[in-house]
């Protein structure tokens, strides 16, 4: 089943929406029966009468920690125990070394009451539970977490995007029930492109030529900078194939790498790379210090948050160009879109050895609740927003502030990335807001290209556990080759002639196998 193009149009009056169905409920503080909930409310708030503290590992974004060294000094968390009785102690892996300092939790067996980041696990979320280290939340759910259980079940591709087979329920999620147009573009300045004389660039051979013209004018070490590990989704679209596993023809599995067009690909990275006109420092780049590369003008163009790039434009005084998916020729179809699921990261899981297993549900459950909603998305009422008209306006603290950029005031007055419900970027997002509607128009801008589907792009499906071990094996060492090899052939390190000898090897390593896999998990989910 194809999956239908996701609209440009947004509504400005999703959150009022949304929070009117999730409304509806009158407040109760009685306990929970067996009776069918609807809301938090009809559980009782505080959670507890007396004070407990459940241990929370979680990894703090890298802007909040210019600010604040713990998402307890958050005001949504810090508004969340006044109004649960719960204290939250917060864990935080060091930036960069999630996944090992996440290894080292679960070896040492000192596992927190909850985990945000839980599919790190060696073999996913549902082996985390067969190990008996995550919590079923199947008999929980419903009965502890109405809110939450209600939306999942609000739609049917959200539902299947949220829970494992048998509609099991295993962890809470990031749920967007409305989904954003593409944040991530190539962007360049408009003072370049004016001075290189040329337009927005719409096809390979356009990039070409402008990045020779900017090198040619010396604006910058290098013109363009790559992902880290050299595989730029926005570029191998354009050769309509993706990086990892993604639908060939929109129904077979296959893996971007070892794909005849990834050669095309490659060859072409190669020739900016040894042309001079990709940064030779982009394998050890991260994002953040690209764009920050970017806005001092050290180069000129890199796919990025067409949000964040443009903000950081305005804050420069220069004007960001943000530019159609790259095509080998006009008129091209592309089928790799990079828009978002219903249901987003974040997922988030309880200990099953926890003490606490109904209070954290229940205290999980809040930020789907009308109140939860409101103060995950906006912060506090009457301090980082107000209501005019009916709907929410941020203030002068989150879009003004003196002392903290409005995308930092992300994760100090607001939580933008948690197990919650939330709205569209364009509605709730101060990074975005800051600039008004010209942000907005920015982001909107190619959104209506009509030649752009998803239909390559595999949905979140869900592995089982022995499928998720099986494939984790193979590709551990896949993944590991690959990585190696494509930086070797974009650097010259290793020639493309080399490239046969290549995919042979991924296919002794097992990728076959590992794409077999994803395909029966695949059309497991599409039925």
């Amino acid at each position: 089943m194809k999956r239908k193009k996701i609209k440009a149009a947004i509504s400005v009056f999703l959150t009022i929406l949304m929070l009117t169905t999730l409304a509806g409920c009158k407040k109760d503080n009685k306990e929970a029966s067996g009776e069918d909930t609807t809301t938090a409310e009809v559980l009782g708030y505080p959670i507890t009468k007396e004070p407990i503290t459940l241990k929370y590992w979680i990894p703090i974004h890298a802007l909040a920690t210019q600010f604040i060294r713990s998402y307890a000094e958050n005001e949504v968390y810090q508004e969340m125990e006044k109004i649960t009785g719960i204290k939250i102690e917060f864990i935080h892996p060091a930036n960069g070394q999630e996944d090992e300092q996440f290894n080292l939790m679960i070896a040492s067996g000192d596992i927190p009451d909850l985990i945000t980041g839980a599919a790190r696990y060696k073999g996913g979320i549902t082996m985390g539970v067969e190990d008996e280290v995550y919590l079923d939340l199947t008999p929980y759910a419903q009965k502890y977490a109405p809110d939450y259980y209600k939306l999942i079940n609000s739609n049917p591709e959200i539902k299947r995007e949220a829970t494992f087979d048998d509609g099991k329920v295993f962890a809470f999620y990031r749920i967007k029930p409305k989904v954003d147009v593409p944040f991530r573009r190539l962007v360049t300045r408009k003072d370049w492109l004016d001075e290189a004389g040329v337009t927005e660039p719409k096809t390979l051979a356009d990039w070409e030529t402008y990045l020779k013209l900017l090198k040619d004018k010396n604006k910058g070490d290098a013109p363009f900078i790559l992902t880290t590990n050299g595989m730029e989704g926005i570029i191998m679209g354009a050769y309509n194939i993706l990086p990892g596993f993604y639908l060939k023809d929109a129904k077979n599995v296959a893996y971007g790498q070892i794909q005849p067009q990834f050669k095309e690909y490659l060859t072409l990275m190669n020739k900016w790379f040894t042309s001079g006109l990709i940064s030779k420092d982009f394998p050890s780049l991260k994002e953040a210090q690209s764009i920050t590369q970017f806005s001092s003008g050290k180069t000129g163009v890199l796919a990025a948050s067409v949000d964040q790039t443009f903000n950081n434009a305005k804050a420069n005084n220069y004007q960001l160009v943000t530019t159609p998916f790259p095509r080998i020729k006009l008129g091209d179809k592309l089928h790799w879109n990079n828009s978002e699921w219903f249901v987003g990261g974040d997922e988030t899981v309880i200990n099953k050895d926890t003490k606490y297993k109904t209070e954290a549900v229940r205290w999980l459950n809040y930020a789907y609740s009308e109140e939860g909603a409101m103060l995950f998305n906006f912060g506090i009422k009457d301090s980082s927003y107000v209501m005019e008209n009916g709907k929410p306006k941020y203030t002068d603290k989150i879009l003004k502030n003196p002392k903290i950029p409005a995308p930092v005031t992300n994760y100090l007055f607001r939580m933008h990335f948690a197990p919650k419900l939330t709205f569209s970027d364009l509605e709730c997002v101060p990074g975005v807001l800051a600039n008004g509607q010209e942000s907005i128009n920015n982001r909107l801008k190619w959104s209506d290209d009509k030649d752009v589907d998803n239909t390559y792009v595999i949905p979140p499906i869900r592995l089982t556990v022995d499928e998720s071990s099986s494939r984790a094996r193979l590709m551990t060492e896949v993944d590991t080759y690959v990585n190696e090899m494509v930086l070797k052939f974009i650097i010259g390190a290793e020639p493309l002639s080399k490239f046969d000898e290549y995919v042979n090897n991924v296919k002794k390593l097992g990728i076959d196998e590992a794409a077999q896999i994803t395909q029966k998990a695949y059309e497991r989910y599409m039925k």
